[in-house]
This record gives C-alpha cells, structure tokens and sequence, in this order.
C-alpha cells in the first residue's frame, strides 16, 4: 500500500526540485519529512475518521488535488517563461513545499478510511503507517536527488516538463 501511494511523491518532488540545484542533506532531509509526515497525517487522520468522512473526502480529493498540482505546475511553467525566471517553484520554500506535499497526500487520507474499514488490528496498523511514512520518505530522497541532476544538466527545458508531468498528474488524479 505504501508504494502506489509514493509514486506521486516521488513525481512532485522530482519536478518540484529541479529548480533547486546545489543541495545539501539539510534540503533533502527536509523535503523528505514534509512529505513523509504529511502522508503518514493524512493517512492517520483517514483511519481514525474512518466511514465518517469517507463520501467527503472522496468528493473533493480528486478536485483539490488537481488543483494544487495545477497551481504548482502552472508556476514552474510560469517562472521557466518568464525573463530571468529562475526562480519559479521551488521546494526550498515552505509554502511550495506544504502545498506539494498535501497534494500527493489527499489520497492517502482517502486510503486511510479505507483502511478502517477493514478493522485492522493495531500491529497491522502500526506496520503499516511506519511503512507509509518510510517509503514516502525514500520516494522523496530518490525524486529530489534526481530532479538535482536533471534541473542542473537541462535547466529551464527540465523545468517546463516537470511543470508539465506535474499538471497532468493533476489531471490524473481529477479524472480518477
């Protein structure tokens, strides 16, 4: 369950990072916690909820999703077009950075009620959040540390596909 619920981490902050160039330990350490605690949080908060917000948070993930991944992408374009646009998204930047990692995190909230649903015994539940919380962070080390490399050798080429992946990820996850 863990993997296909990284797979967007591992996609955002690829592109999310391309912008970022030189980075230390201290930049990726801190985009992999953001992501990784906002997924664990979300997919905690949909456990313990359960049934209650199912219909809630089904109907509008997909929506706030797209969105933020719109917003977010639309910027990378945006600030890759735009004279001396180096500096677009960037997840150095908290707000970027929260904004990214609640967007890949919706749906774990989602699979978090589902979860309840299936009245999992706490040893199953406990394996299971350190499992989302570790590979969501591993997800995100491999993407920032890859979108580095990327952003470095291509520049603002990398920068406009990443915004481009990043809206049609969106458009995926509006679409179901």
């Amino acid at each position: 369950m863990a993997l296909p619920l990284s797979v967007d981490t591992l996609v955002v902050s690829m592109c999310g990072s391309v912008t970022l160039g030189r980075i230390t330990s201290g930049k990726v350490v801190k985009v992999a916690l953001a992501f990784a605690v906002m997924q664990t949080a979300l997919y905690s908060a949909g456990w313990l909820f359960g049934s209650s917000i199912v219909r809630y948070i089904e109907s509008i993930a997909g929506v706030v999703g797209f969105l933020l991944l719109l917003y977010i992408g639309g910027n990378m374009i945006w600030g890759a077009l735009k004279k001396g646009g180096e500096e677009s998204v960037n997840l150095s930047g908290v707000r970027q950075l929260l904004l990214a990692a609640v967007a890949t995190s919706i749906d774990a909230a989602a699979v978090g009620v589902s979860l309840a649903m299936t009245e999992p015994d706490t040893r199953q539940i406990v394996v299971s959040v350190i499992s989302v919380f570790a590979v969501t962070a591993a997800a995100a080390v491999t993407g920032v540390i890859s979108g580095c490399a990327v952003g470095r050798r291509f520049g603002k080429p990398a920068q406009i596909a990443g915004g481009i992946v990043l809206i049609v990820l969106g458009l995926n996850i509006l679409l179901g």
